[in-house]
């Protein structure tokens, strides 16, 4: 099955820093601000959230590298936001760049690839591991 996305898809995101955002809570540190992993996370979730639509019925994306800077300390309660752009796509191979910015400027840049699967074969080869 061939698959081809508009190459440029973007999507924006937004998101309000909690206690449950923190390093703290993802035990990654012990400061009280976003945490990495979260950051990374958001990311993925901006660039997976912005070709679903764009798929087949019955196929996904699946997260298969990343690779981020996180730039900045942003604290408990402040807004941040994301926002990816699709890249390029070779066969099933999505590429895309994402940064995050928070009210005074931006907090993170860094690069995507996920892959386009059939959702119930690759649950079906998950279990199989």
């Amino acid at each position: 099955m061939e698959i081809n996305l508009p190459i440029g898809i973007e999507n924006k995101k937004e998101l309000i820093v909690n206690e449950n955002d923190t390093a703290i809570r993802y035990n990654s540190g012990e400061v009280n601000v976003l945490a990495t992993p979260r950051l990374l996370a958001f990311m993925e979730e901006v660039a997976y959230e912005s070709v679903k639509n764009y798929l087949p019925k019955g196929c996904v994306s699946v997260g298969v590298e990343m690779h981020i800077y996180h730039l900045k300390s942003t604290s408990v309660g402040k807004k941040i936001s994301c926002q990816s752009y699709l890249l390029k796509q070779e066969g099933k191979k999505l590429f895309f760049n994402v940064v995050a910015n928070d009210e005074k400027g931006k907090i993170g840049e860094g690069s995507v690839v996920r892959y386009i699967v059939e959702k119930d074969r690759f649950e079906l080869k998950a279990k199989e591991n």
